[in-house]
């Protein structure tokens, strides 16, 4: 598979949630619970993105803090930022479903 293909491909599958969650809140009336529920949800997904970084710290049997501050290993921050990706994704399409 080419390069172009891959990156069409990639684009038409993260763009595909955000043209559903535009119908919706065209649908939706900006009302009280609508804002709440979205600060909840909010705060629901970064509780659960926190705690799959302490989960993969865990799991990985790393120090990340040691090697992202003290030794700043590029290579750890990019990986770590990976699984919040995958992470906050997981967490998404949970609570769009």
């Amino acid at each position: 598979m080419t390069r172009k293909r891959l990156v069409l491909l990639v684009l038409a599958f993260l763009s595909t949630p955000t043209v559903v969650m535009a119908q919706e809140a065209v649908r939706s009336d900006l009302s009280l619970s609508v804002i709440l529920s979205t600060v909840i949800y909010g705060l629901i997904g970064i509780v659960l993105c926190v705690t799959g970084y302490f989960a993969f710290d865990k799991i990985a049997g790393l120090s990340l803090k040691h090697e992202l501050v003290e030794d700043q290993n590029v290579a750890i921050g990019i990986m770590l930022a990976g699984v919040f990706i995958g992470i906050a994704l997981v967490v998404a399409a949970v609570m769009i479903s």
